[in-house]
């Protein structure tokens, strides 16, 4: 081994040798016959990517991740048909700050209800899921102790800010939250899609069991979610003792606890009025959270909510002693984009006929138990209504929880104090730039059309501000530092 050794040392130095007599020669050729020697460049070097050890990385919104994803044949041909909803495998990495994920073999679907797509649709990019637990063989996989995650296309949020910023607002408001990032998705192998390159993602934190044991130190006993639109807490809709049904699902508890019990009691304890309401609500739900997520629901103009005209993206968690906690989920038609009046933004509905205004602010009333929404007209045409100009403005009644509160004096105190709250948090944070620095990050990813949308959205938050403003001013006596103290029953 020492003769090795010696053999390599002499070795060396006779390389070093031999370098210093070219270094020499070069050096003579050039001052004495004048022959230029061109500038040595520098090699290029490339960092080979270190191993990802944080999730928290991947939801910094102030960066850009890329998602790589590879499919098998038989995959792509599942997620082009019309039932893409079941779990196919794939293989997945991420690489964020010089950081790069295990490539993992995961399941994937594409997610969606009014916005479902196809793989390659050439309309609507579909929306992601992927699952690291997805079969057997994998029970135990995870990505740095998540289980899935959710990537959303912004089909109906062209300014890409909607999400990243209503979920900061909830969360900054300790509204039990998920995180967002900003990434990019790209299928790789052999075997890929037409449309390889997809552009930039939201990546969202699932709402799944780690998210609520993150969030909560005692026990979840259940966590439901509406099954469709316009669903209200009656006692017709509760159901039978099963894990889904029409109106809402189990998303997580039942085998432990096959019984809807908890969704009963709640309903029978809020189907009462005024004072009972208000008292009952403290027992059978977190009345603090709940007020709060109302009242952040109505500063970032969250329409397609619970206490919006549609009833819908509801999200509730209930504990061991049946008490429940709402979490805000699917938050994009916020921020006061028109869908339907934006002809390039506009869901595209048969023999659509309204006005268009391009990047068209749309606003809900944040003190009224009823308000219309981007696609009222689709209410009123099945009331009976056949002049447009009515249509647009086709008030609809909201969830009857957000009624009850603003229709007795305590608990409508509570939500405009609360609305002041989430308001100041905008001014003192200056949420406009942020968003403007949001738009400059991601900008090479957005259209013309896009990058002026989110210069709509950073405007409309001045606005909001303003009519915030009057609607406490007109409901709510205020202190002389102006904060609210008492409002009436709306």
């Amino acid at each position: 081994m020492s003769n090795k050794r010696l053999s390599l040392t002499i070795a060396g130095v006779a390389i070093v040798l031999a370098l210093a007599t070219v270094v020499s020669l070069a050096f003579v050729l050039q001052k004495f016959q004048q022959i230029p020697t061109p500038a040595p460049k520098p090699t290029a070097t490339q960092e080979p990517a270190k191993p990802a050890t944080d999730l928290q990385e991947i939801f910094d919104p102030s960066k850009v991740s890329a998602t790589y994803i590879e499919l098998p044949k038989a995959s792509i041909t599942k997620l082009n048909g019309y039932k893409n909803e079941t779990y196919v495998p794939a293989k997945f990495r991420m690489v964020y700050g010089g950081k790069e994920t295990t490539q993992l073999n995961v399941g994937i679907r594409i997610k969606g209800t009014t916005t479902h797509s196809r793989l390659s649709n050439t309309y609507y990019r579909p929306s992601f899921k992927i699952k690291f637990d997805w079969a057997k063989g994998y029970k135990t996989q995870t990505l740095f102790g998540k289980r899935s995650l959710t990537f959303n296309a912004f089909v109906q949020d062209n300014s890409r800010l909607h999400e990243t910023y209503a979920y900061a607002a909830y969360r900054a408001m300790d509204v039990p939250a998920p995180r967002t990032g900003y990434t990019t998705i790209t299928f790789e192998g052999a075997t890929k899609p037409n449309q390889p390159k997809r552009g930039l993602y939201l990546v969202l934190e699932s709402e799944d069991e780690e998210f609520f044991a993150e969030h909560f130190q005692d026990v979840t006993q259940h966590v439901y979610e509406n099954n469709r639109e316009i669903t209200e807490f009656d006692k017709t809709k509760v159901g039978k003792n099963v894990q889904v049904n029409t109106y809402f699902k189990v998303k997580q508890g039942w085998k432990a606890t096959p019984n809807r019990d908890d969704l009963r009691a709640f309903v029978k304890a809020i189907n009462t009025e005024k004072k009972t309401f208000w008292n009952n609500l403290d027992l059978v739900a977190d009345r603090e959270r709940l007020i709060m997520l109302f009242a952040v629901d109505n500063f970032t103009g969250n329409w397609d909510t619970y206490s919006g005209p549609l009833k819908n993206n509801i999200t509730f968690r209930s504990n061991q002693l049946g008490k429940f906690t709402f979490i805000p989920w699917g938050t994009d038609q916020s921020f006061g984009e028109n869908l339907f009046n934006d002809p390039s933004a506009r869901v595209r509905y048969k023999n659509y006929r309204l006005p268009t205004k391009v990047h068209d602010d749309f606003f809900i009333t944040v003190d009224k138990p009823w308000t219309a929404y981007p696609g009222s007209y689709t209410f009123a045409y099945t009331a009976g209504i056949r002049d447009m100009s009515k249509m647009e403005n086709y008030q609809i009644s909201r969830g009857k929880l957000f009624a009850k509160c603003l229709h007795y004096s305590p608990c409508a105190t509570l939500y405009f104090q609360d609305l002041q709250k989430v308001s100041q948090w905008a001014k003192d944070n200056n949420l406009s730039a942020q968003m403007s620095a949001t738009s400059t990050l991601i900008g090479k990813y957005l259209s013309s059309y896009q990058k002026a949308e989110a210069v709509r959205t950073t405007k409309w938050v001045g606005k909001q501000i303003k009519r915030v403003d009057a609607a406490i001013k007109r409901n709510c006596k205020l202190d002389a530092a102006g904060a609210v103290t008492k409002c009436g029953a709306i």
